[in-house]
């Protein structure tokens, strides 16, 4: 583990905000029960250009290399395909090149090739999550400048990139938008999606701070990585992914079409929200404390009354959570997950035994479900019908711990 102590956007001096626990690396699960290491964890703050970030830096290899977590297995995720393209489908046809940043297990490479059949690259450095396709190109690895420069040599430029839910969790995200400047058309688009800074602040979203997620984006984040390498940040839409993320359209500075006065409207409302503030910063700590106590109480009376708790959710969000809380068997009976991946083993730091989450319509020994993967909570409640008519309860975290009946 390295420890960073300059900025991982503009290279400026980090100071800290909050250190939290030693957690165990969110998505290392095991077929049996063991001690794992735990690491270290703090958000940081840059004194330069604000951007809030971990400090704490493990290699790639070790996070990405064998990943769990599939894009397909959530109806929500496939959803959110036809929200994107349907503001660019009329720029993108047989004859449009495509590359994925970070293309996971292929859904959305899948998505294009059924829609457009057109020319599709993907490159991710998870090798268990790739799928054989003849109509796609799937590069193992990791993107950056050096990797676009290959990549260029063999396809050519692209017509659009799409880089989402990756920019967040890179060591030096500037390799990734030097490497799209690289090898983007000078009419392209690269369309970057990351969680925002605003909801996870806003609704004490603690649970994103995890080792795989190493900067928590703004879309002032966005635009400073824009102007480092040369690039413009030409839009910005809000979508719910993640429970709240930004979309950004990205362009070559010689194709301009923006509205800076909206981008800055964007970061005013940020800067007016706190985002940059130090002091409000330092309050998030003691807001994530008391967020704590009351969760671990709320459980704690539940169990007291004689209940049974189960978890939904055995997401890296969710693994964070239940270590951070101390969440155990004292207070939980079982893990669910509808991933087949994660299917009978442990999860990290708290070797709880993941089962399938289509156990949970037999199983009548259920009375609430905690779920930490919360930002699905629509998609879970509508697939567990079965549960909530018995009379099953359903148990969210943020923004306030509370219970939901109907």
């Amino acid at each position: 583990m390295k420890f960073r102590k300059k900025c991982r956007i503009c290279y400026g001096t980090l100071k800290k905000i909050i250190s939290f626990n030693k957690i165990s690396l969110v998505g290392d699960f095991s077929k049996r029960k063991t001690n794992k290491t735990k690491y270290p964890i703090s958000l940081n703050f840059c004194k330069k250009c604000k951007h809030i970030q971990i400090a704490e830096i493990i290699k790639p290899e070790k996070l990405f290399s064998k990943y769990l977590w599939q894009t397909g297995v959530s109806k929500t995720n496939i959803l959110l395909f036809d929200d994107l393209i349907k503001d660019y489908e009329n720029k993108i046809n047989s004859n449009t090149k495509v590359l994925e940043v970070a293309s996971n297990d292929g859904s959305f490479l899948n998505y294009l090739d059924k829609k457009f059949n057109n020319f599709i690259v993907g490159i991710d450095p998870a090798k268990n999550l790739q799928k054989r396709n003849k109509n796609l190109i799937q590069i193992p690895g990791f993107f950056n400048f050096t990797e676009s420069k290959k990549i260029l040599e063999k396809f050519g430029k692209f017509d659009f990139i799409f880089a989402r839910n990756v920019v967040a969790h890179v060591s030096n995200p500037n390799e990734i938008f030097s490497g799209i400047k690289n090898i983007i058309k000078n009419d392209g688009y690269a369309i970057i999606e990351v969680p925002h800074l605003l909801p996870i602040l806003k609704n004490l979203q603690y649970d994103n701070v995890f080792h795989e997620h190493q900067g928590f984006h703004s879309i002032k984040s966005i635009y400073d990585l824009c102007k480092r390498n040369k690039l413009i940040l030409s839009k910005v839409k809000m979508i719910k992914s993640q429970g709240g993320s930004i979309r950004c359209e990205v362009r070559k500075k010689n194709h301009l079409r923006i509205k800076r006065a909206k981008i800055s409207k964007y970061i005013y409302n940020e800067r007016k929200n706190g985002l940059f503030n130090q002091n409000y910063l330092k309050e998030y700590s003691l807001r994530i404390l008391k967020h704590k106590s009351k969760l671990i109480n709320l459980l704690k009376k539940i169990k007291l009354e004689g209940k049974r708790i189960s978890i939904y959710g055995a997401s890296g969000k969710g693994q964070a959570l239940i270590q951070f809380c101390n969440i155990d068997k004292k207070l939980i009976d079982n893990i669910y997950d509808i991933s087949k991946l994660k299917h009978n083993k442990f999860t990290p730091g708290t070797n709880l035994k993941i089962l399938d989450s289509k156990r949970i319509r037999k199983e009548k020994k259920i009375d609430f479900l905690f779920l930490s993967s919360w930002n699905l909570k629509r998609e879970i409640i509508q697939q567990e019908k079965k549960f909530k008519n018995r009379g099953g309860k359903f148990i969210i975290p943020f923004p306030t711990p509370r219970i939901i009946v109907k």
